[in-house]
């Protein structure tokens, strides 16, 4: 334990100093804000409770932000490898799951960072703007809920995959998985969008607004009502599926090493 708590903590200090960490997130949140359409939450938040308004400005962010997590973790997944540090490390008593899961917790805590402060500031705004100080705890509520679960999902993949096939080939294959995997329409083609699996957030963000969004509960198994077990059967999966590849990477890593 104290090796993976140390191994997280040296991950975030490391990642929390980039500038592309905070520059790429922000940008795109601003750029959301901006171009939001007239049902965004700044237009029509009016409409809608503290706790509606802010798994609103959660959705909305979670359109393109995580994409920048997921680019800026690609770099991590292949430097030790680049700077010739893996023997070293593989010397150090912590196993090489250990190391991994410290870098997984680490680094998607750094990359957390901005998506939070962007969710955060939106929640002054509506504080201020509303007289109801009570929204900046929903903002966290909705970090949490719609946010987070997604961020860990990406960075399982972010980390794991560079390795195996390039940070270049991950970052083209991820960004059309996203938009592929959350914003496609459903009838178009099959795709995960509008599903549990949709690390954007969708279902956590209808339960906390009350309505389905974008592509929730369209019918069938995949898309099932929008409902408080729906949204804790989503998060789950985005957990679960965040550690999924630091499982594999760590058990081709033991199997390799046996042979």
């Amino acid at each position: 334990m104290t090796a993976l708590l140390a191994s997280a903590r040296y991950e975030f200090a490391m990642q929390i100093h980039k500038i592309s960490l905070w520059i790429a997130p922000l940008v795109l949140a601003g750029a959301l804000v901006v171009l939001q359409g007239e049902r965004g939450p700044l237009r029509a938040g009016d409409t809608m409770d503290g706790r509606q308004v802010m798994a609103s400005w959660a959705l909305l962010f979670g359109f393109l932000v995580p994409i920048a997590a997921g680019m800026v973790l690609a770099d991590r997944g292949v430097r030790d490898h680049r700077l010739h540090v893996e023997p070293i490390l593989a010397s150090l008593p912590a196993s090489f799951g250990t190391r991994l899961t410290g870098k997984y917790l680490g680094s998607v805590a750094a990359t957390a960072a901005p998506p939070l402060l962007a969710l955060l500031a939106a929640g002054c705004y509506e504080a201020v703007s509303r007289g109801e100080p009570l929204v900046v705890g929903w903002a966290l509520v909705a970090f949490v809920l719609v946010t987070l679960p997604g961020l860990l999902f990406v960075g399982g993949f972010a980390l794991v995959c560079p390795p195996l096939i390039s940070a270049p080939l991950f970052r083209v294959l991820f960004l059309g998985y996203w938009f592929w995997g959350n914003l496609t329409f459903p009838k178009l083609m099959p795709t995960l969008s509008g599903t549990p699996l949709a690390p954007i957030g969708d279902y956590a963000a209808s339960w906390l607004m009350g309505t389905p969004a974008l592509y929730t509960a369209a019918g069938g198994v995949l898309r099932p009502d929008v409902s408080a077990a729906t949204a804790a059967l989503s998060v789950a999966l985005l957990v679960v599926g965040g550690l999924l590849p630091l499982f594999i990477g760590a058990g081709l890593r033991a199997r390799a090493a046996t042979r």
